[in-house]
Formats: C-alpha cells, structure tokens, sequence
C-alpha cells in the first residue's frame, strides 16, 4: 500500500509519530518461529497493532486483519501468514497479543496519572451503540500485550510495565518509517525488520554498530542470501549507512585481518525516493590476494634499512 493511502486510510498525523518497540522482540521471534522469511512480518504487524491501540484508531475506522494484510503488502486473502496474526495464533500464544472484543476509543496524557485510555465498553450506551452499529459483531482488535506488562516476578507481579510506559530497553520507530517502508516494494516488512534491528543496536551502542554480515543474518534470524539483499536495498534508498573498515575482501584473508562493517541508521528525512549508489567494498579474487601479499611482502624488504640488517 502507497506511503499516501496508509496516511489517508489511518488518519495519520505527525503527532502521532512515536512508537517504542521492546528489543527482546527480535529474540523472542526467533525462539518461536520456524519460517525466517515470516519473522518480519510478525514484527511489522505487532508494530502497526502496537500503534493503532496507543493512538485509539480502532473506535475511529475499525480496521481488521484483511486491511492489515493490504497494508504490510499482501493480498487482503492471503491465508500463508494466518498462523500469525489469528486468534489463539502465534502473536498470541507467544504473549505478545490478545485478541479481543473491546478497544479505546480515546486516549490521554496527564501528568497526574500519565498515559490513560478509554475503552468502549466505559462509555456511555449511545455512544456504544453508535460504534457498534457500524461494525459487525465479531469485530476483534488485538490487544498489544507488550504495551502494558513486560516482565514478571516469581509470585506473578509486574515487574516491568509495558513500552506505553516505560522506555527502558526499547527502541523508538517512527510511524513514517513504517509507512516509508510499506509503500517501498523493494524494502516491505524484511526492510522495515532490519532497519529496526540495526536501529535498536544504534541506540544501545551509541552510533555505528558493527557486526559481519554472517552474524547479522544469524541475530536476525533471516536467511543470509534475503539479509543481504534488504541490507543493500536500505543502503540504496539512504536509510541505512555501511562504512567499511577494511580496504578490501576476500574469502582467502585470514580471519584476524577481516574487519567487520559499520552500520549507521539515517533518519525519515535522509530516505530517498529513488536508489542512489553507493559504495561497496573491492572483492579480490584469491590469485589476486596472494600477488597483492607478495608485493607488500618485496616492498617492505626493499624499505628495511641496510645499517639494521646482521652484518
């Protein structure tokens, strides 16, 4: 769906940018599914759903799980990512949702009692009968488990509340991202998961994360050969920078000569509407490695100075 229709179809607007996501989602994916190929989409929905609950969208256009599917760039009766998204589903059985009957219709942010919602069911019976004249009776919504309650002590109490509440050990996208990313054929649900992994990475580090490509596809759970090719997609449309912290690659270097890339996350406004090039590390072939070691080798012979040598 085009940046434009997800604006239009959500009523979105810039104060409704922020989104906290918590950072042991990546692992939890990875701990409980099997498809690689599938893990973006479970991230990319429990995101869009996280959002739509904290800025009380459902009341106001009733979204549903077919509209969902269109959004993150499916056909509305695409049946292959069900398993996900479903009741009783994997969100659900992981912990991450709930899906249910009721939903605010009003949220607020007061310093008394910070951030507060307003669910259907509290408001008054007209006001209940209005929206549920224009839904159909088993409207669900899912409920962003994560939003409210995180962790748990031993005895069941809260240990740490949700990413609505608390900011620790959360990374913030923001919703333009998402939509940049929807409307973006080449980037989709893989692209938006990755930038989201090496943004959370980028807050925790302070700056440029460094990781080899290898290890990124194996933190991420994607399978390498799509890993790389959404990596290069994010560095052609500038969402995503690589510095390269070695001169040149190749299979045969030893591994305490090989130096793994910078990755730097860019912000909404440095994305480009069209792929620009950029650059990429010289791959040598080893013929040309072992001739390269060679003169390095000659030349630093004939640099040695002759007073030094044992005679």
């Amino acid at each position: 769906m085009k940046y434009q229709e997800i604006t239009d179809l959500l009523r979105f607007n810039e104060n409704e940018s922020n989104v906290f996501m918590p950072n042991e989602i990546f692992e939890d994916l990875q701990n409980n599914m099997k498809k690689g190929v599938h893990i973006p989409v479970a991230y990319s929905y429990y995101y869009l759903i996280t959002w739509m609950y904290r800025h009380a969208k459902y009341g106001e256009l009733q979204i549903d799980n077919k509209k969902i599917k269109e959004i993150l760039g499916y056909n509305a009766d695409t049946k292959g990512i069900d398993y996900i998204l479903k009741k009783n589903g994997l969100l659900d059985t992981m912990g991450y949702t709930e899906t249910v009957k009721d939903f605010p219709v009003v949220w607020e942010l007061s310093e008394d009692e910070g951030l507060t919602f307003t669910l259907l069911s509290e408001m008054d019976d007209y006001f209940q009968e209005e929206i549920k004249g224009n839904i159909s009776r088993k409207y669900t919504i899912k409920f962003p488990v994560k939003g409210f309650e995180r962790t748990y002590d031993e005895e069941g109490n809260v240990e740490q509340w949700g990413t609505f509440f608390e900011l620790d050990n959360t990374h913030g996208i923001p919703f333009e991202v998402f939509m940049y990313c929807m409307d973006n054929d080449k980037i989709g649900c893989t692209g938006f998961y990755l930038y989201a992994f090496l943004k959370m990475n980028n807050q925790i580090f302070r700056g440029a994360y460094d990781i080899p490509m290898k290890t990124l596809s194996e933190k991420t759970g994607l399978p390498y050969r799509t890993m790389a090719d959404s990596l290069s997609n994010l560095r052609q449309y500038k969402m995503v920078e690589g510095i390269h912290n070695q001169e040149y690659f190749c299979l045969a270097m030893e591994d305490y000569k090989r130096k793994a890339n910078s990755y730097i996350t860019n912000k909404f406004e440095s994305f480009t509407d069209q792929p620009v090039e950029y650059e990429k590390m010289k791959v040598l072939e080893s013929k040309e490695y072992y001739k390269l070691l060679e003169e390095q080798k000659e030349e630093k012979e004939e640099s040695f100075p002759l007073e030094l040598l044992p005679f």
